[in-house]
């Protein structure tokens, strides 16, 4: 049951990124509240059913997954975008990104590892925020894996797909779905 648990969350995580409706051009319609309510009902099913716990996990899910910030990091972290200083989309991540500086060298002016140390951290700040409501410091911190398996993803979708468009991005969002998903299943 957790490979099809994590299998669900991942579709349910690339919908809420916007997963087009087979032979349409269309998204789903509310696609924005799947992954949400899933992964209420996935955390009431390994836990135990309550509305209460239910409501908390499904208002944890939907606040932490729609935050904004963490579209700019993904096409860095593929390969297929650059940093972008005039943007706004999680102020702690980006005043730290920005600014981050050793010994001259600039993180902002090297897109991947922007990407992937953006990706990271905004990451944490989503799982830290479904750890609170699950009460699971593992799964607070089980998000840093967020940048380099988007990084992974966007390798093999250039690599060897032979991809250069959303493709790496699409795939880590299957990806980091089944992850938060197997999560749940395994330390939630």
């Amino acid at each position: 049951m957790t490979i099809l648990y994590a299998l669900i969350s991942g579709l349910m995580f690339r919908i809420r990124g916007g997963l087009r409706i087979p032979f349409t051009d269309k998204k789903f319609p509310l696609c924005k509240w799947y992954f949400a309510i899933w992964f209420a009902c996935l955390a009431c099913i390994l836990k135990g059913w309550s509305w209460r716990y239910w409501l908390i996990m499904f208002i944890a899910s939907k606040t932490c997954t729609s935050l904004a910030g963490w579209g700019e990091y993904k096409g860095c972290a593929c390969g297929t975008g650059k940093p972008d200083k005039k943007r706004f989309d999680f102020f702690e991540v980006d005043e730290f990104l920005d600014n981050f500086e050793f010994r001259g060298w600039k993180l902002i002016e090297h897109p991947i590892p922007f990407g992937i140390a953006g990706l990271t951290a905004r990451g944490v700040y989503l799982t830290f925020i479904l750890g609170l409501a699950l009460n699971s410091v593992p799964f607070m911190l089980c998000g840093a894996v967020w940048g380099v398996g988007c990084y992974l993803c966007g390798l093999f979708a250039r690599k060897i797909l032979k991809k250069t468009d959303k493709t790496g991005w699409n795939i880590d969002e299957w990806c980091f779905g089944a992850w938060l998903g197997l999560m749940l299943c395994l330390i939630g």
